[in-house]
């Protein structure tokens, strides 16, 4: 599936100068917010971010991964959020 199209990716800023990319993804506010629902989207978006890293680490210099509505920062982790 494409998740750009499917509203999963709903900004990307560059800051050229820092050479970053932020990449907001609607994971919070796709997920119902039942404690079941929240669980079971959770492997799912761990899997999204993964296949993101895979294809975008080679093409993008350092950027983040980060929820559009929480802010939770899922890519890079740091070392003591593991």
């Amino acid at each position: 599936m494409d998740i750009v199209s499917e509203g999963l990716v709903t900004k990307i800023e560059v800051e050229e100068e820092e050479g970053k990319v932020t990449i907001y993804v609607a994971f919070a506010r796709n997920t119902p917010l039942h404690p079941f629902a929240m669980a079971v989207n959770w492997p799912i978006q761990a899997r999204i971010v993964r296949d993101m890293v895979n294809v975008l680490e080679d093409r993008l210099g350092y950027f983040e991964i980060v929820d559009d509505t929480t802010l939770q920062r899922y890519y890079p982790l740091d070392e003591t959020e593991v």
